[in-house]
């Protein structure tokens, strides 16, 4: 994702009800490790890019409309720019609306999940050139990878065939890369005559879940591709549906001149997106610990007045883990994160990082008690 788990998760399976779980107080990052929220309020914020101009570019996914009514579509792309260079994006004059009523739906609602999350706006790419690519997750066939002009303009559909979770530029910003995580499959598409190619296929896991590769990230030593596979549905013994086995989910390395996969980084859980820097660090972002409780399809989930619930997955256990290119013992640089799906590296050396994934507005369980579900971009530095 550089960017939403965007509803990808056994779209198609109705789950068992699960035991709800308790939350509590993750420990406290690193002393010098700081981390900001430079932008909130936003509606599950997914992919989150930078411009060479300084400007902080997110694709939000929405609030989970009826797909059947374009009017109500909430899905949104966003330019932000620090243009008094306070450190956050949130003045007045430093927000710019590029696209706004783009597709946003529930998987709950439309398949059936049990789980709250919303689609639409998936990732957001932004070339040297100027030119943006945007990933679009509609349902119902309604996928996209737009190709929009540095004066904002709409142009090709470069891919439609799924729903694609992550996207990065190659080395020579010549072509493109997916993640399509319907298909499991890696992607790349040739910038200048428009042709896809299938890179690789990514197989079942462990436990027999399906791979669901999300976010990607390009190493810029070499060009080869890092996948986040988040992990799909598996059958338990009693013939029950689990949404995710912890410890299944890995981050594999892929060979775009060979098809070829190894892994990276195994026994992780829910990974939903990847970086990685010019020596060779990676950046894990890992949505969930564990599952909770699931809705009942006719929960509705714009109630203000509900009764807090984890929805699928525990809140507030999303983690941000570097794994040192010298072998070293990975470290853990921010915990406790409420349903992270996208991280992004700046020319700054920072992690920027998506979280909020879910209805916005819906009461959750939170560490010091009750709260709500807020879109919000955070910035991890010092590490």
């Amino acid at each position: 994702m550089a960017g939403p788990v965007a509803a990808t998760v056994a779209l198609f399976v109705c789950c068992a009800a699960l035991a709800a779980c308790t939350t509590s107080r993750p420990p406290d990052p690193p002393s010098t490790v700081a981390i900001e929220v430079i932008l909130s309020g936003l509606r599950n914020p997914r992919g989150v890019a930078l411009d060479a101009d300084g400007g902080l570019w997110v694709a939000e996914a929405g609030s989970g409309d009826d797909p059947a009514d374009v009017r109500q579509r909430s899905g949104r792309l966003t330019r932000f720019i620090d243009r008094n260079g306070d450190g956050d994006f949130r003045d007045a004059g430093e927000v710019e609306p590029w696209f706004e009523h783009l597709a946003s739906y529930n998987a709950m609602n439309v398949y059936a999940t049990g789980r709250d999350e919303v689609s639409g706006p998936s990732d957001v790419t932004v070339h040297s050139d100027a030119r943006v690519f945007l990933s679009v997750d509609g349902g119902f066939e309604e996928f996209a990878l737009l190709e929009i002009s540095a004066e904002g303009s709409i142009g090709r559909n470069l891919s439609a065939r799924s729903n694609m979770t992550g996207t990065g530029l190659a080395l020579d910003q010549r072509s493109i890369f997916a993640t399509e995580s319907t298909l499991n499959q890696l992607i790349e598409v040739s910038l200048e005559e428009g042709t896809r190619s299938d890179i690789a296929a990514f197989s079942i896991l462990d436990s027999g879940q399906q791979a669901v590769p999300a976010g990607l990230a390009v190493d810029p030593r070499n060009g080869q591709v890092l996948v986040a596979l988040f992990s799909g549905v598996a059958q338990a013994d009693d013939g029950s549906f689990i949404p995710f086995v912890p410890g299944d989910a890995k981050v594999v390395r892929v060979d775009p001149l060979t098809g070829r996969v190894v892994d990276e980084v195994a026994g992780l859980t829910t990974a939903v997106d990847v970086a990685i820097d010019e020596r060779g660090n990676v950046f894990v972002v890992e949505m969930a610990a564990e599952h909770a409780e699931l809705f009942e399809n006719a929960a509705d989930l714009y109630d203000p007045d509900a009764i807090p619930r984890h929805g699928g997955y525990r809140r507030f256990s999303g983690k941000v883990t570097m794994y040192p290119a010298d072998g070293g013992s990975p470290r853990i640089l921010a915990a406790g994160l409420d349903a992270p799906t996208n991280i992004t590296l700046g020319d700054d050396g920072a992690l920027y990082v998506s979280t909020g994934q879910g209805t916005p507005g819906r009461p959750i369980p939170g560490p010091d008690g009750p709260t709500l579900i807020v879109g919000e971009v955070i910035r991890i530095t010092g590490f």
